[in-house]
């Protein structure tokens, strides 16, 4: 199916989408555990769900997950989530952080990759990791653009 940018629509996240939200983190193993609806915009399609993504301003501002149905992945939705979550919260942050395992994704959406011992600065569960040294983790950071 070849999806145009009027196809998906993004949208904050209500009570009833944690169902759905959760369906597709759980496709990628991604925890939701202590995320609230109110932390997730979603992109939907006909009026399912199709995508997820999550930002948490709790220790550092942090783009916590991002998640696509895998039926619709490589169709730009995760591109689109991403734009519309900087669009929302570069408002009120100088810096987006995320930890990843595909740091290449990020990349193309101006994320730039920081050292690796930055993550124990910006995160406690990082700082206590007895596995730090083997992460598979990329810390990366966004400054979205000052109009």
């Amino acid at each position: 199916m070849k999806l145009s940018a009027g196809d998906v629509g993004v949208r904050l996240a209500a009570a009833q989408d944690m169902k759905d939200i959760k369906c597709i983190a759980s496709t990628y193993f991604l925890d939701t555990d202590g995320l609230e609806y109110n932390d997730f915009i979603v992109a939907t399609l006909e009026n399912r769900i199709i995508g997820i993504a999550c930002f948490k301003d709790t220790e550092c501002p942090e783009l916590h997950t991002i998640a696509v149905h895998p039926n619709y992945k490589g169709k730009g939705i995760g591109a689109l989530l991403v734009r519309e979550l900087g669009s929302i919260l570069c408002k009120d942050h100088e810096r987006i952080y995320v930890r990843t395992t595909a740091p290449g994704f990020f990349e193309k959406a101006g994320f730039v990759t920081l050292e690796n011992d930055i993550k124990k600065q910006l995160w406690t569960d990082c700082a206590g990791c007895d596995r730090f040294n083997n992460c598979k983790q990329t810390v990366m950071c966004l400054e979205p653009r000052r109009e």
